[in-house]
């Protein structure tokens, strides 16, 4: 019996470890067609770490949305932070005639002004051009110059952070072409337009910006074409190009490409900010950007024209075609073509 039980305890085992050697033996064959245990490892890492990326990447992203949200409030209640943001813009300008700054980039600590035409200008004290790119200059908001008397100071807007969320980005409208067009995904572009309008609303005299109708459901505006006449508007906000040339003295936001020479700022797919003519690393964030106008509209600071009345309408109308007189780089093209990789030291 016990001989019996012992045989039959020895041939189980063995034929548990016949069973056990055989699935090795197969899973082996089926890891070799499948390239290998280094791959198969490296494919099973892969899947944990999309699986993790996947729970915590809409928790991170929220998070980085709150943060931005909370810089821009900050930032467009800030009455002492436009003033700087105009300042650098003017001190910029101030440094050669070949100087076209069109865009800045507001910090707690510094000011990063975006200027077109000065690649090979060695910025002077106290400015710093960027270890990346020459055409971004630094300055500590300490070290801003004091305000100098100008025909007419910067229109600035802002239309989001930079992609790491540390700097606001804001574009000067009256720096280039008289027409900005934001055109590309419609969600974003409309978006974007709306906020920006909202700004000029709030900050530009009362009967200073005319909206036209198609920018917002909720407001029934006058026809694209008579908006752009209406005596008394300096700023009109419309949907797609005009039939005539924008009359003199006009200036215009527009949804969708507009007619003759506009500065470009494409929505694109990725629910980003690209703007043409500006270094290819420069990605805005518009998402925070309409919900922290609507919390900080209240508070925004009004413009401030040196010569009062904004704008004086010509006698005679000119075509916006005409209107190419703009450095390279501020439209249209980039200045950068051979650097895409390239990216600024803050960004």
């Amino acid at each position: 019996m016990n001989s019996a039980f012992g045989g039959g305890g020895v041939r189980g085992v063995l034929g548990y470890i016949g069973i056990a050697l055989a699935v090795i033996i197969l899973v082996n064959l089926v890891v070799r067609r499948l390239g290998g245990w280094k791959k198969l490892l490296g494919w099973i890492s892969r899947q944990i770490r999309q699986t993790v990326r996947a729970f915590v990447e809409p928790i991170a992203a929220r998070r980085r949305y709150r943060r931005r949200l909370r810089l821009l409030s900050q930032v467009l209640r800030d009455s002492e932070g436009w003033a700087e943001a105009e300042r650098a813009i003017v001190a910029a300008a101030g440094i050669s005639p070949g100087m076209a700054p069109y865009a800045v980039a507001l910090a707690k600590q510094r000011i990063g002004v975006l200027v077109a035409g000065a690649s090979e200008l060695e910025p002077p004290k106290p400015w710093s051009a960027d270890s990346q790119d020459p055409r971004l200059w630094w300055i500590d908001r300490a070290d801003l110059p004091e305000s100098v008397s100008v025909r007419e100071m910067p229109l600035l807007v802002c239309v989001g952070t930079d992609a790491g969320g540390g700097y606001v980005i804001m574009l000067d409208l009256l720096s280039g072409p008289r027409t900005l067009s934001v055109y590309g995904v419609d969600r974003t572009a409309r978006a974007v337009v709306q906020a920006m309008a909202a700004q000029l609303d709030v900050r530009l005299p009362v009967g200073a910006i005319e909206v036209a109708e198609g920018i917002h459901p909720r407001h029934d505006g006058m026809p694209l074409e008579e908006a752009a006449r209406r005596l008394g508007a300096w700023f009109v906000v419309g949907v797609g190009p005009l039939a005539g040339p924008l009359p003199a003295g006009r200036r215009m936001l527009s949804l969708g490409v507009a007619r003759g020479s506009s500065r470009l700022l494409e929505a694109m797919p990725d629910q980003s900010l690209r703007l043409l003519g500006a270094p290819p690393w420069l990605r805005i964030d518009p998402l925070p950007l309409a919900k922290a106008v609507a919390r900080s509209i209240r508070r925004l600071p009004p413009h401030e024209f040196e010569s009062g009345v904004p704008f004086s309408p010509a006698a005679v109308s000119t075509d916006d075609l005409s209107d190419l007189d703009v450095s390279a780089g501020t439209v249209g093209v980039s200045a950068l073509t051979s650097d895409e990789g390239k990216t600024a030291s803050w960004s």
